[in-house]
């Protein structure tokens, strides 16, 4: 089961968040907060749950300094930022504070729950919507030099799979991409998140964009 935190100032929206979630066999909601005080004060209360729907823009503490501080607690869940705004600076600013995940509200109930439980499997996401600018405002940054990719000490095949990482794919389509088995994709994942010291997937992909692997 996974047990999951809202925390958005709009009673509607977290009412649909609810009524969507608890749809799920598989997903239970297990706190409900109207800002970023009183969402960390149920996560403290309730350490079992996996992830939180945070958003940014919330009285009292918003949604990114309530990160940065959840991040800090132990057995803290995995953040997904919901919000109206696709600015890549926010998403930037998400990924720095420690979100593993960032969707919009206009997103869908199905890209909602995928999003949950790709979340709560350890992985992290990105709206498709949101994607494409992220990944235009780190190209805009310059590429890093090969040498400092080179200092990684990646396999010829971590590399692919870092590659493929930073065009967007999942660990299914690499494994289809590169003839390998499931379980070989993630070994090669967590090496790769190992070796670059990338928390999770977003990091790597950014990391995969400016040593230029990634288109």
């Amino acid at each position: 089961m996974i047990r999951v935190a809202i925390a958005d100032d709009q009673e509607l929206v977290r009412d649909g968040f609810s009524l969507i979630l608890r749809s799920q066999p598989d997903i239970q909601v297990a706190a409900e907060a109207a800002d970023g005080r009183q969402f960390l004060d149920a996560v403290r209360r309730d350490s079992r749950i996996d992830v939180a729907l945070v958003d940014i823009r919330m009285p009292v503490l918003d949604g990114l300094q309530a990160t940065r501080e959840l991040v800090t607690i132990p057995h803290a869940p995995a953040v997904i930022v919901v919000t109206t705004f696709d600015d890549d600076a926010y998403v930037l600013d998400a990924i720095a504070a420690g979100a593993r995940g960032f969707l919009l509200k206009r997103s869908s109930a199905r890209d909602l729950i995928a999003a949950v439980r790709t979340v709560a499997a350890g992985e992290a996401v990105l709206s498709a919507e949101v994607t494409g600018a992220v990944l235009d405002r780190v190209r805009a940054t310059g590429p890093a030099s090969r040498v400092e990719l080179a200092a990684y000490q990646l396999t010829a095949r971590e590399t692919d799979v870092l590659a493929l990482i930073g065009a967007g794919l999942n660990n299914n389509e690499i494994a289809e991409r590169l003839y390998l088995s499931m379980s070989t994709v993630k070994t090669h994942v967590t090496n790769v998140l190992a070796k670059t010291g990338s928390r999770d997937r977003v990091r790597a992909a950014i990391l995969a964009i400016q040593a230029g692997l990634a288109p």
